[in-house]
C-alpha cells in the first residue's frame, strides 16, 4: 500500500514497472530461497539504485572481481 503511489508515477516511463522480479534481502548474500522476496521491477530497480548509492553493493562488486584478478595474476 505504502509502495503503489511510488509506482505508479513510473507508469508509461518504465517499461514493465510493475511486473515482478526477485529481490535479494541482504545484497551481501546469493539469491537462496531465504534471502529472496518477490517484487515489482520499479521497487527493484529503487532498492538497488539506492544500495548503490549507499556503496552497499561494493562487496558483490569486489567478490564479483576477485576471481578475475586471480585469474589476470596466474
Amino acid at each position: 500500500q505504502k509502495w503503489r503511489p511510488f509506482c505508479l508515477r513510473f507508469e508509461g516511463v518504465v517499461e514493465d514497472f510493475n511486473y515482478g522480479t526477485l529481490l535479494r534481502l541482504d545484497c551481501r548474500e546469493d539469491y537462496t530461497e531465504e534471502n529472496t522476496i518477490f517484487a515489482t521491477r520499479i521497487q527493484f530497480f529503487a532498492i538497488e539504485i539506492a544500495r548503490n548509492r549507499e556503496g552497499c553493493n561494493s562487496v558483490v562488486y569486489s567478490r564479483a572481481r576477485e576471481p578475475a584478478a586471480a585469474d589476470a595474476a596466474s
